[in-house]
């Protein structure tokens, strides 16, 4: 058997502090990779971390599937999923021209005026047209690849849209489920997805699927403002998150 990257601490720190992403994931439909990615970072390189939570996601969407394709937009979802697949090749290219810091800094300042405006009741039709859709599908995938931070045009367009939280949080699990398997099938095609990495997703995802259970529960005995102020209180901190991030990686370079 081939000697293992990470050890047996790692592995199960690595579990339990993804559980807790995995909770807020349950509950809003985002905000498992936002969470947990500050503290994962410091226990693997953060492309390992990123590939092995979308193994988690992949698996946690398996049991969430049946439920998901009942209350999602879908029409939306596919809109958005192929318009990220063109903006995420833009994304890769855009990383030779813009430092990876200051991509982050952009992205959380948007992120952070879009929950700020959000927060005031800011809200978009229920049924939205297919090239505003798009528009939104192409500007994750171009977040994605130039950050690895696809969320924030989706969650901002799902909380905005006149649905109920119970399709809202369908149709984000059900999106990120889509880009994970994406994002996987590139790193394969690169051969960036190793043993190890699916290894580690794949211990993580018993007690992340714990994590990711209870936050439904929570979120099916919830009210819709409980939901609302969840949504936006992870956004905001995805969004200083990415600030911080992008201001370190600025000063320690």
């Amino acid at each position: 058997m081939p000697e293992l990257a990470f050890s047996l601490p790692v592995y199960i720190g690595f579990a339990l502090i993804l559980s807790v992403g995995a909770f807020f994931r349950g509950f809003a439909g985002f905000g498992m990779a936002l969470v947990a990615m500050p503290l994962l970072i410091l226990l693997v390189p953060p492309q390992s971390a990123i590939l092995a939570l979308m193994v988690v996601q992949i698996v946690l969407s398996s049991f969430d599937m049946r439920e998901c394709m009942g209350f999602a937009d879908r029409r939306a979802v596919s809109v958005l999923a192929i318009a990220a697949l063109f903006g995420t090749p833009v994304g890769l290219i855009a990383i030779g021209f813009a430092p990876l810091y200051m991509a982050q800094i952009i992205i959380g300042v948007i992120a952070g005026v879009a929950a700020l405006v959000l927060f005031f009741r800011f809200s978009l039709k229920s049924n939205m047209g297919t090239v505003s859709t798009a528009l939104v599908g192409f500007f994750s995938g171009l977040f994605g690849g130039l950050a690895a931070a696809p969320g924030p045009p989706v969650v901002a367009y799902f909380i905005a849209r006149d649905i109920s939280p119970r399709g809202k949080r369908a149709s984000m699990i059900l999106l990120f489920a889509i880009m994970a398997v994406f994002a996987l099938l590139t790193a394969a095609a690169r051969g960036t997805l190793s043993f190890d990495v699916i290894l580690l997703g794949l211990f993580s995802s018993p007690v992340c699927y714990a994590g990711s259970a209870f936050g439904a529960a929570c979120f099916r005995r919830g009210s819709d403002d409980g939901y609302r102020v969840l949504a936006l209180a992870a956004m905001e901190f995805s969004a200083l998150f990415s600030i911080v991030l992008g201001l370190f990686s600025a000063f320690e370079g």
